[in-house]
C-alpha cells in the first residue's frame, strides 16, 4: 500500500493528480497559470466603433495598392476560366492507347492539366511576399506568364476548327 491509498488521519483523501496534469513546472513562477485578457470595455468599444473613428491607415489605400489588387482579382477569374477550359479539354481528349500505365499517366496529366491554373496562381500570390521589392510588377509579369503558358490549347483549337 501506498501513503497515498491511506485516509489522513483529520479526514477523507483528496487526489490531486489530475490537477497537477494539467500544469507544467514552472507556470506558476512565470505567471502563465491563466490567459491574460484585454479589458472587457476596451473590446466591447473597439468592436462598436464606427468606421470613420478608425485610424486612417487602416481604411485607405494607395493607388498602387488598389492597382494591385484589382489585377490579382482579374487573374484570378482569367485563371478560374483557364481551369474550366482545361475541364472541358479534359472531355474532348481520348487516350489513343488501351495499356494500363499509359491509361494511369493519360489521367493524371489531365489532372494536373485542370489544377494546374489554381497552382500557379496560388504559385504567383505566395512567391511575391508584401516586403518584396516591386513586389506588383513581378506579381504581374508571373501571372502574366502563366496564363500565356496555360492556355487550354485543345479547346482553343477545337473550338477554332468548329467555327470552319
Amino acid at each position: 500500500m501506498s501513503p497515498r491509498d491511506v485516509d489522513p488521519p483529520g479526514g477523507a483523501y483528496v487526489d490531486d493528480s489530475d490537477d497537477e496534469a494539467l500544469h507544467w513546472a514552472g507556470d506558476d513562477a512565470r505567471g502563465q497559470a491563466a490567459p491574460r485578457l484585454r479589458d472587457a470595455g476596451a473590446a466591447s468599444e473597439s468592436a462598436l466603433a464606427a468606421p470613420e473613428e478608425l485610424p486612417e491607415a487602416d481604411v485607405a489605400r494607395s493607388p498602387a495598392e488598389r492597382a494591385l489588387l484589382a489585377g490579382t482579382v482579374a487573374f484570378g477569374l482569367l485563371y478560374l476560366a483557364l481551369s474550366i477550359g482545361w475541364i472541358s479539354s479534359a472531355q474532348l481528349l481520348v487516350y489513343p492507347s488501351l495499356d494500363l500505365l499509359g491509361e494511369i499517366m493519360w489521367q493524371f496529366g489531365e489532372f494536373l492539366a485542370m489544377v494546374g491554373p489554381a497552382l500557379w496562381f496560388a504559385a504567383a500570390l505566395t512567391l511575391t511576399p508584401e516586403g518584396a521589392s516591386r513586389r506588383g510588377t513581378k506579381r504581374m509579369l508571373g501571372l502574366l506568364a502563366g496564363a500565356l503558358v496555360l492556355l487550354p490549347w485543345p479547346a482553343l483549337l477545337f473550338w477554332i476548327g468548329s467555327m470552319q
